[in-house]
């Protein structure tokens, strides 16, 4: 079974701000060959959920501060290619879900890769935009409302 940690961008070690980086770029960038900007100056801001097997880094995503649209953000949701279909983005997301609506925030924004459309439908996300292309990748995105009713399974 895996671990997650919850961090700040100041509370990150040397290590894994280096394995969050390779982790997410090897993912974003190398696996889906979509040469992008992955540091983006958004990271010191944000939240860090991290999953590890043992020392190793498998997953990660980042809450975002609230928006000018009044939505806080999760964004780069990644997970290692051999831990993908385990429960790994489930967990680091209903955790996600769960931090947000303790700080008393009720809508969350994310920008999903359109194939990823059912999955993030799963916890409740409804679709707010039409299918689009960011960096050659269809994307769509995706909001919910906390003070809904959501779908958001538990483990």
């Amino acid at each position: 079974m895996y671990q997650t940690k919850w961090m700040g961008f100041n509370e990150l070690d040397n290590t894994s701000l280096y394995q969050l980086l390779k982790l997410r770029t090897d993912i974003f960038v190398v696996e889906q060959n979509c040469p992008y900007p992955e540091l983006d100056n958004r990271d010191q801001d944000a939240l860090h959920g991290l999953a590890y097997d043992g020392e190793r880094l498998i997953g990660c995503l980042r809450i975002l501060p609230r928006k000018s649209s009044g939505a806080v953000a999760i964004g780069r949701v990644a997970v290692q290619t051999d831990y993908r279909s385990n429960g790994v983005a489930r967990k680091l997301l209903n955790e996600a879900i769960t931090h947000i609506e303790k700080q008393g925030e009720s809508l969350i924004d994310l920008q999903a890769q359109a194939h990823l459309k059912r999955f993030y439908g799963s916890f409740g996300f409804k679709e707010t935009s039409d299918v689009y292309l960011e960096d050659g990748i269809p994307h769509l995105d995706m909001q919910m409302n906390l003070r809904e009713d959501s779908k958001r399974l538990q483990e």
